[in-house]
């Protein structure tokens, strides 16, 4: 692949990393209802899955493996599923409850698996690497190490935004500890998650 294919391919990597996601709801949901620590577990869980789809994108051009819709179908309501679960469960959430809550290592476990969980049944991610990425391929070069740089390019630009928006939401939890801003902060999280799963609904493979 040329300079200029590459340039063109991180560009346009970028402007699609930044449009929030469910995978970014979710790291911003977290963010804010239990701070930046569960974000940044959340984003090492979204991070992961993103490496196996990846993976399997891969294996799919080369190999020319084809998907099933319907396969891909049931696994994405069963993440919209998820989600809703996810949403409700934090707009209901007490504030009495949210305050004795203190962080501990099984909230960042949950954190982890929640992303991982959210990221990878969302086959939309898949289907976007395999029809992103061969746009990019030259035909007299090798496809599998292409593949693989393009993988990674994708993998290290996506990462950082993601922590970014953790970051963010972080500080925006920081400023709402009283039980007040606490029940917002819970509204607001649960709306977050439910507009993701939301998007992944609407979203057509």
């Amino acid at each position: 692949m040329e300079t200029n294919s590459y340039l063109a391919f991180i560009g346009l990597a970028v402007a699609v990393i930044v449009v929030p996601g469910p995978s970014i709801l979710l790291i911003v949901s977290n963010s804010l209802k239990l701070g930046l620590a569960s974000g940044l577990y959340t984003v090492a869980g979204t991070s992961l899955a993103m490496l196996m789809q990846l993976g399997v994108a891969v294996l799919a051009l080369t190999s020319l493996i084809s998907f099933r819709t319907e396969d891909l179908n049931a696994i994405r309501w069963l993440g919209i599923a998820f989600l809703c679960y996810l949403g409700i469960k934090r707009w209901r959430s007490a504030t009495s409850v949210d305050l004795q809550t203190k962080p501990g290592s099984l909230q960042y476990q949950s954190a982890f698996a929640e992303g991982f969980f959210v990221s990878l049944t969302n086959p939309t991610t898949m289907g976007f690497f395999v029809a992103f990425f061969p746009q990019f391929l030259n035909a007299e070069g090798s496809v599998w190490n292409q593949l693989l740089l393009m993988s990674a390019i994708f993998w290290m630009l996506a990462l950082p935004f993601d922590v970014i928006y953790a970051l963010l939401a972080g500080r925006m939890s920081r400023t709402l500890q009283s039980p007040k801003g606490i029940a917002i902060r819970n509204r607001c999280s649960g709306a977050v998650i439910l507009a993701a799963a939301l998007w992944m609904a609407s979203t057509k493979i």
